[in-house]
């Protein structure tokens, strides 16, 4: 089925619905005066009545990636300290010391 007639096909659902509303019939007496089916009616009945939400269009986001600062691991024992550029040679000495000695 094409798109213009699925669009056509709803669009005569959207009619015969009215139409039953305003005939004051059942669903049953309706359908049998028209010569359609109850579950077709009930399916377009509840299709139409809880149309599915709309999509949202889509909207990308720029996303700035830069390389991680290079890095040095010391590991001791469970411990581990990462070390990177600009770091303070002494504290590390001291870090290094106190882990050495637990």
């Amino acid at each position: 089925m094409t798109r213009d007639e699925r669009e056509a096909n709803r669009a005569a659902w959207v009619d015969r619905i009215a139409d039953f509303r305003a005939s004051g019939l059942s669903a049953p007496q309706w359908c049998a005066a028209h010569g359609l089916k109850i579950h077709q009616f009930r399916y377009w009945l509840k299709k139409l009545e809880n149309p599915l939400p709309t999509q949202t269009a889509v909207r990308w986001l720029p996303v700035d990636i830069s390389a991680p600062e290079p890095a040095l691991t010391v590991r001791i024992g469970a411990a581990a300290i990462e070390v990177r550029t600009g770091f303070d040679p002494q504290l590390l000495v001291e870090v290094v010391k106190t882990l050495s000695a637990l």
